[in-house]
């Protein structure tokens, strides 16, 4: 099993310029799985996409947590009408070349 990448909290809000604060208080509205060891606090590697767009969509466009929190809940229904809709495509290739 490959070992999980960890960034440290504290080293990506100072490269990000944000406080720990509002990490957590995603981590709170279950928006951010955060990884602890040894009393310190990780972001997976596999999650910085999604925290990358959330600190654009909340710094830039001055977003609130809730409406991001929206925006993701319609982005993944989207994604998932996307994956039907490609899925009854083949299924109508199949009978209809």
């Amino acid at each position: 099993m490959a070992a999980k990448k960890l960034i440290p909290i504290k080293e990506f809000c100072a490269h990000h310029n944000i406080s720990t604060g509002f990490i957590l208080d995603l981590q709170r509205n279950g928006m951010v799985r955060l990884v602890t060891v040894k009393k310190t606090k990780y972001i997976p590697e596999n999650t910085l996409q999604d925290i990358e767009k959330i600190i654009r969509l909340y710094s830039e466009l001055q977003v609130n947590i809730e409406g991001i929190q929206t925006i993701f809940h319609l982005l993944a229904s989207i994604e998932k009408k996307e994956a039907e809709l490609r899925k009854l495509r083949n299924q109508l290739a199949f009978y209809i070349p």
